[in-house]
């Protein structure tokens, strides 16, 4: 009996150091529902939390991602005590500097996308200026074009979403939205139409995706080990992958 209470407790208090041990590795981030790069009913909830778990665990972290807006996604991850940070971020030398960025999580193609059968055909920016673009609440859309809209010389209509800008172009709302590819053809792919929205050949901008880590000693200090493993870590190869498997479902 003694043996069995003494076996007890030595279970309890491995069980109680591991808790302990996954307590203080546990990274909490926050992020927003932008398929197919995050989402809760997304396989492995997206692409980009794919990537960043599979880091997270090879780094010896435990990572948990909570969602929202993404206005207050960035809110909460750069000064609620609950988060160690957000993603998924494009690079930009502004977000360098108000955090910690790990190396690229994976990529982005921005573009313009209009009506198939009202397509918005550009060949340079300000062609664009004629044409009032719908752009998402604090996303980034390419160093020229965020210029070009902060000096008014081009029109946007700004929206929560980018699910709310599909919705809008699609309802003939608005003419032509900035928007990423995968996000694009993951929205047409789930609403059943790939063929009534095109999407220009002239890329906007093809961005880097991040983990924005606090500003923090710990920050660095998870940003550090996070960059360790992304070094040896085929991004590309895992996009490839979970696309294909997405992309094959139906």
């Amino acid at each position: 009996m003694k043996k069995n209470v003494v076996t007890g407790l030595l279970v309890l208090a491995f069980a109680c150091s591991a808790l302990a041990q996954s307590d203080a590795k546990l990274i909490r981030l926050a992020t927003l529902e932008w398929p197919p790069f995050t989402g809760l009913l997304l396989p492995k909830e997206g692409v980009s939390n794919h990537v960043a778990t599979t880091v997270a665990k090879a780094a010896g972290f435990r990572l948990l991602a909570a969602s929202f807006e993404w206005t207050k996604a960035v809110e909460k991850g750069e000064k609620s005590a609950d988060f160690e940070g957000y993603f998924p971020e494009y690079f930009s030398q502004e977000r360098d500097a108000a955090c910690y960025l790990s190396q690229s999580i994976g990529t982005s193609v921005l573009g313009v996308a209009s009506l198939k059968t009202a397509p918005v055909v550009w060949n340079k920016l300000s062609n664009l200026e004629s044409v009032r673009l719908g752009v998402v609440d604090g996303y980034v859309n390419g160093d020229e074009l965020d210029a070009a809209i902060k000096d008014k010389r081009q029109p946007v209509e700004v929206a929560a979403s980018d699910a709310a800008n599909i919705a809008k172009l699609r309802a003939k709302k608005i003419r032509a939205i900035v928007i990423d590819k995968n996000v694009l053809d993951y929205t047409l792919f789930s609403l059943g139409d790939r063929s009534s929205v095109v999407f220009s050949p002239n890329p906007l901008a093809r961005l880097t995706l991040h983990i924005c880590f606090k500003r923090t000693p710990a920050g660095l200090e998870m940003r550090n080990a996070f960059d360790a493993v992304l070094a040896r870590t085929d991004i590309a190869k895992l996009e490839t992958e979970y696309f294909q498997r997405m992309f094959s479902q139906r």
